[in-house]
């Protein structure tokens, strides 16, 4: 099936094969026999809608048409959007704090995970005491969990199982957003990458299988940036055997770097109190086919969800959005693309991270540099240095400015919104 590429950027080959109509985008022929099959769901953020359908003990209910695809692998893994608790003492930061209450738990269980990702940007939102409270919750409903932790060192421990006589080492980082683990303080796992790839690098030679998830990029972009980019196939360089983002709360593509499968972002498992977009509410369950030498496919479950229930996308729906994927992971191997595309993305969305950090900063606080007003009102900025992914876009459109190329890079914006938009969601 011939798909139409971009009218203002030179096609490339593709990297990845055709999606097939059953879901199997298949890389190579296993070797020795299939070992496992893991899947990992994109975030879920229980909150509001979640918690009633507990309440009214209806959890089993919200996974019932994706169970039969989640109950077929032999570990389920969840990225867990919030921390589990009462909203009392929110921490200050940028952006909404997210909570939900400790019986939401159940949720995670009744979709049959195993573990739970803690590493991201709202599991710390209540304080180091909340998150290990999150932590306990989860555990005494027999949930695992990964990337976070009593103080750093323990964050960004990978989490050890075996599955089906394989030894898995699963790693979970976030981007330094607000709340993060410190040396003598609990928080989400921080991206640290030479510290990252030096312990996948030295946990790949004793554990069978490496995975390493992230949690980081830029939310609606529907392609990653260049950093991001790098930074997955760093770790699958560094011995990886599976690379899996997410954030973007939109669906990105996926690439096969090296003999590893990266996914770029899944998009929202179960996120229904906002819609944001026409793609908030779609997404895809990745399952990895692992044989001796690692991932040889990925099943793909595409699915859409509202407050009530997950449903997977059936007939010309789930084809569309096949051919659309493969769209999204097309430029993935053309370096020149990606830059064009992220410069596009940047020279709209910039200026806006720039004046929203800017705007509350009171006159005079240099003079008083300790007064917790000012400290509170300068929390965007600290966000625009310190969270990597809002730094990248900040610095490619002043970049964009000094070389007088903002209105060009800006031509290819059209062409993002359009995939924001796509006839079939």
């Amino acid at each position: 099936m011939k798909k139409e590429g971009y009218s203002s950027v030179q096609k490339t080959k593709k990297e990845i094969p055709m999606i097939a109509e059953n879901g199997l985008l298949k890389f190579r022929e296993p070797e020795g026999g299939a070992r496992f099959r893991m899947v990992i769901a994109g975030d879920v953020c229980p909150c509001r809608e979640g918690e009633r359908i507990v309440a009214e003990g209806r959890s089993a209910g919200l996974f019932a048409k994706v169970a039969p695809f989640l109950n077929a692998a032999d570990l389920r893994v969840v990225q867990w959007e919030t921390p589990l608790c009462e909203p009392v003492n929110p921490i200050p930061k940028s952006g909404p704090n997210l909570y939900a209450l400790p019986s939401s738990a159940e949720l995670a269980a009744a979709g049959g995970f195993e573990v739970a990702l803690l590493a991201n940007n709202h599991t710390g939102d209540y304080g180091p005491e909340m998150l290990l409270q999150t932590i306990d919750v989860l555990n005494r409903r027999g949930i695992r969990t990964v990337g976070a932790g009593v103080n750093l060192d323990e964050a960004e421990k990978p989490l050890i199982l075996t599955v089906c006589g394989e030894k898995i080492a699963i790693f979970n980082f976030c981007e330094h957003e607000f709340g993060v683990a410190q040396e003598n303080m609990a928080g989400p796992a921080p991206q640290l990458p030479l510290r990252n790839l030096r312990a996948v690098a030295e946990t790949a030679k004793s554990a069978d299988r490496v995975v390493v998830t992230l949690h980081g990029g830029h939310e609606y972009n529907p392609f990653p940036s260049p950093r991001i980019q790098e930074l997955c196939r760093a770790f699958a360089d560094a011995g990886a055997s599976f690379v899996f983002n997410c954030h973007t709360h939109c669906p990105e593509g996926i690439e096969y770097w090296n003999g590893t499968p990266v996914v770029y972002c899944p998009g929202n498992f179960y996120f229904p109190s906002i819609y944001a977009g026409k793609l908030w509410r779609f997404g895809y369950l990745p399952k990895a086919l692992f044989d001796a030498r690692g991932v040889y496919a990925l099943e793909i479950l595409p699915y859409s969800f509202d407050a009530e229930e997950i449903t997977p996308l059936d007939g010309e729906l789930r084809i569309s959005f096949f051919r659309y994927l493969e769209t999204l992971s097309e430029p993935l191997s053309n370096p020149v693309r990606m830059k064009q595309l992220f410069e596009a993305w940047s020279s709209i969305h910039g200026f806006g991270y720039l004046s929203r950090s800017l705007q509350n900063i009171p006159a005079g606080w240099e003079r008083t540099p300790s007064d917790r007003a000012a400290a509170k009102a300068m929390l965007g900025l600290r966000n625009v240095f310190s969270c990597e992914a809002h730094n990248d876009i900040v610095r490619c459109f002043l970049w964009l400015q000094e070389e007088n190329r903002i209105d060009e890079a800006a031509k290819l914006f059209p062409y993002i919104e359009k995939l924001q938009n796509p006839e079939w969601a």
